[in-house]
């Protein structure tokens, strides 16, 4: 789970950890219904792009699907949308305490993964540098630059 906005090397890191671990991977494209803010400045399918794009030139063991979660403002609604998406829920990776909570409460298994260069590779960081017209392709895996480049006007114009 995560808003990706964008995707980075610390959520491809995140990611390379629970595939050393999972056959498959649903990826919980979280806040999917907002877009065009300062704090979710790209739509749903801009991060599904990004994402893909990111995915492609990486190596990771499992079998990766994305799905939208948008929010509820009601956590069991919430858990049962995601439980709708996906029956077969074994355990969940995630750093958030809330979907830490929700899916524990529901009797699954969460591990946190490690934070990898956390305090480079904040999303709020990296739209700021966008916006600014600063460096921060050195921030997103390789094959995501292009796709953020396709959708830095928007980051910058929601900002």
């Amino acid at each position: 789970m995560g808003r990706f906005q964008p995707f980075h090397k610390g959520h491809m890191s995140a990611l390379k950890f629970a595939s050393a671990r999972c056959k498959e991977i649903v990826i919980g494209i979280g806040s999917s219904q907002h877009f065009n803010t300062e704090r979710n400045p790209l739509s749903s399918s801009d991060r599904i792009k990004i994402i893909r794009a990111a995915l492609s030139g990486s190596k990771t063991r499992s079998a990766i699907r994305v799905i939208d979660v948008p929010d509820f403002n009601d956590n069991d609604k919430w858990f049962g949308y995601i439980k709708s998406k996906e029956p077969k829920i074994d355990v969940v990776f995630s750093r958030n305490s809330l979907v830490k909570s929700i899916f524990r409460d529901h009797g699954i298994t969460v591990i946190s993964p490690p934070w990898h260069d956390r305090r480079r590779l904040a999303a709020t960081k990296i739209r700021g540098l966008i916006r600014k017209g600063r460096r921060w392709q050195d921030r997103v895996p390789k094959g995501a630059v292009a796709e953020i480049n396709l959708r830095k006007e928007k980051i910058i114009r929601s900002g």
